[in-house]
């Protein structure tokens, strides 16, 4: 594996020298990010700076460094750079206006990014070679959004769908392809009774979680447009209230009730409960990475010695590379929310 930097004109600049660590995660409904280690020779200052793009010859994914520091040590000179990958991109524009999302979510995706990044009415918006390249079909959307991040948008939109986003990178051509995606499902079972798991952490909480949603549409008092979204009884029953009065009966005609809902699942999806797996996998176990399973496949992880089994999505995948070689770690589920994604919006 080599690691080559493109400048902000997506031009080779040059390949990384010696690097003491990288760390690659890559994420299934949102953008992924890195960090990267090296020593801090003259090439390698020339080249890790930011705003330059880091690509790995190994993947298809890149990413823009967003912050680089240096340091003095016992150990010498180092760089350290982390940044996102080139997902990034569409978390530079908001939603100028208010968009009516009503069709198909890749349909719907498309019209988002056009109408924003890659061909909006104002041409200082209009971001170049970034391509739209669509996804599965078969997921309704209803909803109306105004001045949001495009990222965060497009995120929570894919999170509802459990649909995977990624954004690819073409170092000959330079062009940004997004495109949406389904993952796998896989066979095989995660388990430290298959010896492919070295270690592993359960994590679950019901920490803001809420599985019945009043969503509140427009009008007052008793005139005022009420749905219900989830079922549950009793003491298993955890209820928010949504506040939707800025969708508009008019710009839905015929399917109102249906946007109200559309608002309220997805706000339920974010309140969701969670309930993930995280492991060290032994990559020369029975499941090879890139093989039998990837990000966004839905796996099956067992541990018997604590009772636990459950079918998952990965939704998360660090490699780590260092001098003694490469380690993986997936998280399968719905991990616990950073204070750096809480803050995006784009967990």
């Amino acid at each position: 594996m080599e690691l080559y930097i493109y400048d902000g004109a997506r031009k080779l600049s040059g390949i990384v020298e010696a690097f003491d660590y990288l760390r690659w995660s890559r994420r299934y409904h949102s953008c992924g990010s890195f960090e990267i280690k090296a020593v801090a020779t003259p090439g390698n200052l020339a080249l890790i700076k930011t705003g330059n793009i880091l690509w790995k010859n190994d993947d298809e994914e890149a990413g823009y460094i967003e912050l680089v520091e240096l340091t003095m040590e016992e150990g010498g000179e180092h760089i350290t750079a982390t940044g996102r990958f080139v997902s990034s991109i569409m978390g530079r524009r908001i939603i100028w206006s208010t968009e009516n999302l009503s069709g198909e979510l890749s349909a719907m995706v498309g019209q988002l990014l056009t109408n924003h990044l890659i061909s909006p009415a104002d041409t200082a918006r209009k971001i170049e070679r970034v391509q739209y390249v669509g996804g599965p079909a078969g997921f309704p959307v209803n909803n109306q959004i105004s001045h949001k991040n495009l990222l965060a948008a497009i995120s929570g939109l894919c999170e509802a769908a459990d649909v995977g986003l990624k954004t690819s990178f073409n170092p000959a051509t330079g062009i940004f392809k997004i495109a949406l995606y389904q993952g796998s499902d896989v066979q095989g079972v995660f388990s430290r009774e298959f010896e492919n798991v070295l270690a592993q952490t359960f994590t679950e909480s019901v920490a803001g979680y809420a599985n019945v949603a009043l969503v509140g549409g427009e009008g007052e008092g008793a005139e005022r447009t009420f749905v219900t979204v989830g079922t549950s009884t009793g003491e298993g029953r955890f209820e928010i209230f949504v506040d939707a009065k800025d969708l508009r009966g008019d710009d839905f005609p015929g399917n109102y009730s249906d946007a109200l809902s559309f608002r309220g699942s997805a706000k339920l999806a974010e309140q969701a409960m969670v309930k993930a797996f995280d492991a060290t996998l032994n990559q020369y176990g029975n499941l090879r990475y890139k093989h039998d399973f990837d990000i966004g496949s839905r796996v099956r992880v067992a541990a018997k010695g604590w009772g636990l089994s459950m079918t998952a999505r990965i939704t998360e995948i660090e490699e780590s590379f260092q001098q003694d070689g490469m380690s993986l770690d997936v998280t399968l589920g719905r991990p616990l929310l950073t204070l750096a994604q809480k803050q995006e919006g784009t967990g």
